[in-house]
């Protein structure tokens, strides 16, 4: 088979989401090239922490046979990172004319949190503009972030794709779960434990509180009513899995459980490879009856699993995602006003998407038709290596 090496430039760090798509990805993308007579070498650039100093991107115009930057939501400023381009890919624009090999930008999205007042520099108009008038491919993962990319920063429309997150396509292996029961409805909670003050409307705190309180009572209602098991599915450690003592208090014992530490072997510590734990990690939404996700890819992942899934949270992310693949608009909770029926508001949106075989009917055709569109695109990929 002829070898192919890919530099690919995205989020390797140590989000469970991330990783998911990267795994798939490549198996993906090996899939479709093993026709061809071809084998794709990946090798992974972490865009959050790298500098694309100038003797970088001239060892990678030497090594790369081709330069994917993504999937995944690349969409970001955060003055911290001091980025030269003001987004996730830190480079300057001379040193962005130095790469001489095909770019493709691969399901990029708006990754801004909601509550957040930082804007973007100016550079970072030029700089995406620049990026797509010498990528080969430019493509967004959702309609919503090509809106962005088209009014907020002037990218061409004609030259702006949307592909499915690759995070889509599950190559998962079963794994057991112990605590996991044979009877009654399994609920998995994915939650996003970081950067409350960007997630919550004022006052954060309170307003993160109240919506943990909410969501938690709902669940405490379904064990009760119906008799779920609730599974709590944390995708980062530490940010999101030192919420779950607090969140599990009231439940009684059996009736909750945290894949954290259920299967901690999963979970590498921050910064380590989590590659091989990939299609196991992703088994675990195959094996709940409907997820409630705050992060995308909690949702994208229960897409790719054919389980139903209800997006959680103001994140507009999940929000895009959803509209793509046709989740009814009343299984969203974005946000749950304060008041005494809150907790039953929540609850009638879990018990009626469980009840919703429409629903679920409905995924197994979406996940086809966006599969499609995935593998079309893949296809324009790998032409560029001819």
């Amino acid at each position: 088979m002829r070898i192919f090496n890919v530099w690919q430039i995205g989020a390797w760090h140590r989000n469970f989401g991330d990783w998911a798509l990267a795994y798939q990805m490549h198996r993906l993308l090996n899939e479709q090239a093993r026709p061809r007579g071809w084998y794709l070498n990946f090798y992974l650039v972490d865009g959050q922490r790298t500098f694309f100093y100038p003797e970088l991107i001239d060892h990678m115009n030497e090594e790369a046979d081709l330069i994917i930057l993504g999937g995944g939501g690349h969409l970001f400023h955060r003055p911290e990172d001091r980025s030269r381009s003001g987004w996730m890919f830190n480079t300057s624009l001379d040193d962005l004319e130095r790469i001489k090999k095909p770019m493709v930008i691969y399901g990029i999205g708006d990754n801004r949190n909601p509550y957040d007042q930082t804007g973007f520099p100016e550079i970072t108009k030029q700089h995406l503009r620049r990026v797509q008038e010498k990528a080969r491919l430019f493509s967004a993962r959702n309609h919503g972030s090509r809106k962005v990319l088209i009014e907020e920063f002037g990218l061409d429309a004609s030259k702006l794709a949307v592909i499915p997150d690759p995070g889509i396509c599950l190559y998962d292996r079963p794994i057991e779960i112990p605590a996991r029961k044979r009877t009654g409805p399994v609920i998995a909670l994915n939650w996003a434990g970081d950067r409350p003050h960007l997630r919550y409307r004022t006052p954060h705190q309170q307003s993160m509180l109240h919506f943990m309180t909410t969501i938690r009572g709902a669940l405490l209602k379904c064990v009760r009513d119906l008799g779920a098991q609730i599974m709590f599915l944390p995708h980062l450690v530490n940010v999101d899995t030192d919420i779950y003592r607090e969140f599990s208090e009231g439940f009684h014992p059996g009736t909750i459980f945290s894949t954290f530490e259920e299967l901690p072997f999963l979970y590498p510590p921050p910064g380590e490879m989590m590659y091989p734990h990939v299609p196991f990690f992703t088994n675990l939404y195959r094996q709940a009856h409907v997820s409630l996700g705050m992060r995308g890819h909690s949702c994208i992942l229960a897409f790719g699993a054919g389980t139903k899934f209800m997006p959680i949270g103001e994140h507009k992310k999940v929000a895009f995602f959803s509209a793509d693949v046709g989740v009814p608009a009343e299984y969203a909770i974005p946000w749950v006003e304060p008041g005494e029926n809150a907790v039953s508001v929540v609850f009638e949106k879990i018990r009626a998407c469980l009840q919703d075989q429409n629903y679920g009917d409905s995924l197994k055709v979406s996940l086809a038709e966006q599969m499609n569109i995935l593998r079309a695109f893949n296809e324009q990929v790998l032409d560029l290596l001819t």
